[in-house]
């Protein structure tokens, strides 16, 4: 009995650890709002959050609380991508068509595994200006900005991070699966993993208000970001703008509580209609750029993780996968001065230190006879 009692207390205390990690770099990050949901194996171990979502009204800000994910939506439409190639419909060694072909008989290859890896040579952004203007294009406008472009160089050859590259991957979805990439995203994600509060276009229900950094624009005053509107204390309000065709690079708006549904899946758990376990975990191998499909691999402190982060219109948010460990981590903030990839380093070494307490105190346990 005195042992089920401390454990409480423990798990009572780690809580407080983690809500303190929030309240700490959210004060030291000058956040308006911030939330976090942190899994070990198929289970959430905290979910939590910190701030205001809206200045103006003082909503707070929850875990449940919607917020625009940025480039995390290459993680879904890797997924969606991948489960094409699992039904059939598409293969990761498939040229893609309608991309830099100003020479039939030279016309590079593109493949649908070099868009997705970053090795496909497509610049960046192209060449619209839609950080500044928020006019980003439609399908018609992407599409021909792709057929007529020239490439940075050969695919396969190196890596370079490419909007562009994966909006081309949501024209592919919509090609390949006869439906529109909105369609695709909710019937065959969302709606199998149970993520009520995500899609595109937004602004979805409950959407978090996103902010500049106290006392300055983004990036200066004579040349803002779109969508930078009126003064709220300190800040300025950042208005909501819909990325069109770009939405499969960094348009889809989720919550921590959904993208915690996300991560589990990724991790293995779940899912099985969605894709093969196997070919989650090839998500997570690295490939010739040095990539996964879809997701960045890499260490933190000796350990092997696979993470993304995001930022759209003041929202910034970060997905770390600690994969021996079975750990996951979400961290969603809404405005532009945020680091939530520091934020989810530092509720990794949380986790981590909370799991080895727990090994100790369980040896200490048996050795009582409690």
């Amino acid at each position: 009995m005195a042992g089920a009692l401390i454990l409480a207390a423990l798990a009572i205390s780690t809580t407080a650890d983690y809500q303190g990690v929030l309240d700490r770099m959210r004060n030291d990050q000058e956040l308006p709002g911030v939330s976090a949901v942190i899994t070990h194996h198929d289970e959430i171990v905290f979910a939590g959050a910190s701030g205001m979502a809206d200045l103006e009204t003082r909503r707070p800000m929850t875990p449940a609380t919607v917020v625009y994910s940025g480039s995390l939506s290459k993680v879904f439409t890797a997924v969606l991508t991948l489960r094409l190639v699992e039904e059939g419909k598409l293969s990761l060694r498939d040229p893609v068509a309608g991309i830099a072909t100003q020479s039939s008989s030279k016309a590079p290859v593109i493949t649908v595994a070099h868009l997705l890896t970053h090795a496909s040579g497509l610049e960046r952004e192209g060449n619209f200006g839609y950080w500044f203007s928020a006019d980003f294009p439609d399908r018609k406008a992407l599409a021909d900005y792709l057929l007529s472009t020239e490439l940075r160089e050969q695919p396969g050859t190196s890596l370079h991070y490419s909007n562009v590259g994966y909006a081309k991957l949501g024209l592919v979805i919509e090609d390949k699966g006869g439906q529109t990439y909105s369609d695709a995203l909710r019937t065959r994600l969302l709606e199998p993993l149970g993520m009520t509060s995500s899609g595109t276009p937004g602004p979805g229900a409950a959407m978090s208000s996103g902010y500049t950094p106290v006392g300055r624009m983004i990036p200066n005053e004579d040349r803002p970001f779109a969508g930078v509107g009126r003064a709220v204390g300190n800040r300025h309000i950042r208005e909501y703008h819909d990325a069109a065709a770009m939405s499969p690079a960094f348009g889809i708006y989720t919550s921590a509580c959904d993208l915690a549904r996300l991560t589990r899946f990724l991790l293995g758990h779940g899912g099985s209609d969605v894709l093969s376990t196997g070919m989650r975990k090839r998500m997570r191998t690295r490939q010739a750029s040095g990539w996964g499909l879809g997701l960045k691999l890499g260490t933190l402190d000796g350990r092997r993780v696979a993470r993304h982060e995001g930022w759209f219109a003041a929202h910034r948010s970060h997905m770390l996968l600690d994969i021996e460990a079975d750990i996951s981590i979400v961290v969603m903030t809404n405005s532009d001065s945020g680091s939530p990839a520091k934020i989810a380093e530092a509720l990794h070494e949380a986790i981590l230190k909370k799991n080895q307490s727990d090994a100790m105190f369980g040896v200490a346990l048996h050795i009582s006879g409690e």
